[in-house]
Formats: C-alpha cells, structure tokens, sequence
C-alpha cells in the first residue's frame, strides 16, 4: 500500500487549524494564536510548519511547562535547559531575550524551525537576529531581519535535538531572502501542499475545539497571513 499523495490547503486555513489545535492544548491566551502564526510562516515558506506542529502536539497538554532560564550576572548570557520542552512555549521568551541584546542558548532544542518563525517574525526594520544549531559539518542558520528571512539549512538538523544559539546580528540581504519570498508568494497563489498524515493529526487536535469558522474570521485570518514578511 503506498503513503497519500500529498493534497493542497490554503494558508488561511492552515493558520485557522493550527490555532484551534494549539487553543485545545490549554496553553494561555495569545501564545495559541501566535504559535498558529510561526506554523503559517514555516510552512508557506516550504520548512515543514504542519510537520513540526504535529510533533509539538505531543509534548503540550497539562504535563507541558515553560522553563526558567539561567541568566548571567548582567543579562548579557541567557540559557535555557529544554530538555525537550516544547518550543511553542520557549520560543517567545528566547526571542524577548535575544531582542533585548542577550546572547541566548537553548539546550536540547527539539523545534529550532519554531524560534526562526518567532525571530522572522518579530525582528523588525532596526533589529537583527542570527540563529546557529547542528554540529560543525550540518550546521544550520537563519538570518532574520528587515522582513527578510534566509536560512542555510541541514534538513537532518531540523528534527534532532540541538543546541540552539540565538544573538543580535546582520539582516540577510535582499538577494539572501528571495527563495523564501518566492516560497511565499507561491504558497498565496497556489495554496500549499501539505503531508496527509501530519494534518490529520492537526484536524484531529482541531476538532476538540468546537468554534465555528466565520467569514470574518476567515477574512482575518487569510489576511493576516498574506501580510507576514
């Protein structure tokens, strides 16, 4: 028996499904929403959003805990033990932290394509982020910066855990970030192509969460997405 092919799905409807799986985990207001967004980004981008959304599912739920990081005398080392954690709840604070001029660290890492999101997300015109993760000969990297994003990226390191490096840094440059813009201007136009046994898992997690999904909150949620960078 062969695998489902793979079937399209509009990024409205993957940020709307995404967020109702997150809402369902019981993670506090904003966090779902956001998180919903950082999967849209990934995956209109063609780095896996669906895929690593799925594995997230599983470490979320009422065993799942944010975790204190271990913070240097002056804040300018910050360090945080996941220990498999999930990355839905430690990506927001690793950012906050980068942003405020801190070197950050997460250990054993297990969604490093979470925090990119997050720093591609949020690093805006006069700031920069650089992330590192994976040994010397796969080492990944993204630049996120400028609305721009551009990653180096070992695809084996995106699901191992890692250690992963986040610090203040240059902006790709226009020339850098063109594949992952044509990735998302493909993504508006065509839809994108999702792996049928990952967005079971995300429709299954969704469906616990019984919010039907009006126009407005269609409208919102196709525009917010055709908005990101």
């Amino acid at each position: 028996m062969t695998d489902p092919m793979p079937f399209r799905v509009s990024l409205a409807e993957i940020l709307q499904t995404s967020w109702k799986a997150l809402e369902g985990t019981g993670l506090p207001a904003g966090i779902d929403r956001d998180a919903a967004a950082n999967v849209a980004w990934l995956e209109s981008r063609g780095l896996g959003g669906i895929g690593v959304l799925a594995r997230e599912l599983e470490r979320l739920g009422e065993t799942a805990a944010w975790v204190a990081p271990e913070i240097d005398g002056d804040g300018n080392s910050v360090t945080i033990q996941a220990e498999g954690a999930s990355g839905v709840l430690l990506a927001p604070g690793a950012i906050d932290w980068a942003l405020s001029g801190s070197v950050v660290t997460v250990v054993d890492c297990v969604a490093p394509l979470l925090f990119t999101a997050e720093a591609a997300q949020r690093a805006d015109e006069g700031q920069a982020l650089v992330i590192t993760w994976g040994e010397a000969r796969n080492k990944s990297t993204a630049k996120c910066g400028g609305g721009l994003a551009a990653l180096s990226l070992d695809i084996r390191t995106a699901r191992a855990p890692a250690t992963v490096v986040i610090r203040a840094g240059r902006p790709p440059s226009t020339k850098e970030g063109r594949r992952l813009v044509g990735f998302h201007a493909q993504s508006l136009r065509d839809g994108v192509a999702v792996d049928p046994a990952d967005w079971a898992v995300i429709k299954q997690a969704a469906a616990r969460v019984l919010v039907p999904a009006s126009a407005q909150s269609r409208g919102g949620a196709g525009a917010e997405v055709d908005d990101s960078a």
